[in-house]
């Protein structure tokens, strides 16, 4: 279950657990959303690497376009190493420590070298025979001239047929002037080495209107 729940956490992408020593997991997404503010379009690729037993290496890659009534280009990445700790047969607790570059894709501008510190805690059950998971994770972000960002996330999944799972996802990321808290619903079909998935996100923050449609492929190594 340790794969499926590292997959499944999208925006949590880490999750608590990390991938078995010398095994890979690679997750592209693409989204387009429409609000407000315009067509916004999003692009990311993020990959985990397990290094040893409990020891992981992680990177992401993250590109935005944003057309009507603001008209920019966003890219992002970062790289880090995480910490996996087993608690008992069917839980974990992680702490992730991550280099950012380039500039954040959401809020105001905010750019520059900085890092990211992760907690996640996650745990899988058996619920009438079928697996499910759920993973809860907060963060804190701190660019160069003081840009700060905190971030909480929680992505819950649970398989319903052979090869077919859900997964719910929420996320808030605020501080700086950055204020946006979304929800993302996906239904997900696993062929042995790939996953595809297809989701619908949505703002709720009330901050502002934004919502769309996200494409997702998985793929173990």
């Amino acid at each position: 279950m340790a794969t499926v729940s590292a997959a499944g956490c999208g925006e949590a992408f880490a999750g608590a657990w990390v991938q078995a020593p010398g095994e890979r997991l690679e997750i592209s997404n693409v989204s387009r959303e429409t609000g407000e503010f315009g067509e916004n379009w999003t692009s990311d690729l993020h990959i985990e690497y397990g290094l040893a037993e409990g020891w992981g290496l992680n990177a992401k890659i993250a590109s935005q376009f944003r057309y009507g009534v603001i008209e920019e280009d966003r890219f992002a990445m970062e790289a880090g190493v995480q910490r996996s700790f087993a608690l008992g047969d069917r839980g974990a607790f992680g702490v992730k420590a991550s280099i950012l570059g380039a500039e954040a894709l959401n809020g105001p501008d905010c750019q520059g070298l900085g890092y990211e510190t992760r907690t996640a805690l996650g745990a899988s059950r058996s619920l009438l025979g079928r697996e499910a998971f759920v993973n809860v994770e907060a963060a804190r972000r701190e660019r160069e001239e003081g840009c700060v960002r905190n971030l909480v996330e929680v992505a819950a999944g649970v398989e319903i047929a052979p090869r077919w799972r859900t997964l719910v996802k929420a996320w808030n990321e605020d501080g700086d002037g950055a204020k946006t808290t979304k929800v993302e619903a996906g239904l997900f079909r696993d062929f042995d080495r790939y996953s595809a998935g297809l989701g619908y996100r949505q703002e709720v923050s009330g901050a502002f209107q934004e919502s769309g449609f996200v494409v997702s492929l998985w793929g173990r190594f």
